[in-house]
């Protein structure tokens, strides 16, 4: 039996509650800007052979705080997520690495505005527990770091530096507590 299977059995859904996943670009070369997905579905199945991450989050959910105008604009704009033609983000795992020491590594396939690239993502996992009221969770802790421009988020603005208002890399963590379900 692989480390998958002995850390993980049967089927876990995302707990939405007790879970976050988030996006971060530096903004103006000062801080990061920051925002995260409301409506998010995360299913992990395993089995002997195979560990499976997928999921998908709504693009109108993004939450960036206000002002609602500037918000709108990065969700609804071509500029950026373009929700109206791509309404939904999603994830397929290719390929599952559980080390006995805790650590995590997930490839898989991102899809943006309709185009899907190959990320790598590394974090940690918690393998199954059963908590006070009877139902086993499970837990991956996981950061990448992708470049906006692979999914034609090519928006930019000069600073009267010449530096850019907006970085292109992006980084994205997901802290996900999962509830066994089958």
């Amino acid at each position: 039996m692989t480390i998958a299977a002995q850390a993980f059995a049967g089927a876990y859904d995302l707990d939405r509650a007790h879970s976050t996943i988030q996006f971060a670009v530096r903004h103006q070369q000062i801080a990061m800007f920051r925002g995260s997905f409301d409506d998010v579905d995360v299913r992990l199945t395993a089995d002997d052979d195979a560990l499976r991450l997928e999921g998908r989050a709504q693009v109108e959910t993004i939450s960036i705080g206000e002002p609602r105008e500037f918000r709108d604009h990065v969700v609804h704009s071509t500029d950026f997520f373009d929700a109206a033609c791509h309404p939904l983000i999603t994830f397929r795992s290719t390929s599952i690495d559980l080390e006995d020491d805790g650590r995590a590594t997930v490839n898989g396939e991102l899809t943006i505005r309709g185009t899907t690239r190959a990320i790598t993502s590394r974090g940690t996992y918690h393998p199954t527990r059963e908590d006070p009221f009877g139902n086993h969770r499970a837990g991956l802790a996981l950061q990448a770091t992708v470049d906006r421009r692979s999914w034609d988020m090519n928006w930019q603005l000069p600073m009267p530096d010449g530096s850019d208002a907006l970085g292109w890399d992006v980084e994205i963590t997901a802290e996900l507590e999962l509830i066994r379900v089958a």
